[in-house]
């Protein structure tokens, strides 16, 4: 049985997961699954609804990154929403405010993204 629940969602162009339960061990594999699967269909703007994370340990965290450079490699971008402040705490140890893009909802989530992407669009390639 999986800690982790994922639930998938479509708003406009941009693809959300919900996570809700432990994001550990048990829950590397099903968030990378998720995360590909939404790659595979097109979806390049991924916001993971942190709402629901109970518990995240250093392998949770791992799969976050995981999920960030899947993303990327497609050429997409990923942000983390509404972060528990359990969460929040592990990010700030290491750093995680550098690493990911982090908004206080889903809907800034969504609007960060869809800047960096207009940013990507505007510098030379």
């Amino acid at each position: 049985m999986n800690r982790l629940v994922i639930t998938p969602a479509v708003v406009e162009r941009d693809a959300v997961l919900a996570l809700t339960g432990e994001l550990d061990m048990g829950g590397e594999e099903p968030l990378a699954e998720a995360v590909e699967k939404l790659i595979d269909a097109s979806y390049r703007r991924v916001v993971l609804d942190c709402t629901g994370v109970a518990f995240c340990d250093s392998r949770g965290f791992n799969a976050l990154l995981a999920a960030r450079q899947a993303t990327q490699d497609a050429g997409g971008a990923l942000a983390l929403a509404a972060i528990s402040e359990r969460l929040q705490s592990l990010l700030a140890l290491v750093a995680g405010e550098m690493i990911f893009n982090i908004a206080p909802t889903v809907e800034q989530a969504r609007l960060l993204l869809a800047g960096c992407a207009i940013n990507s669009e505007a510098e030379p390639a």
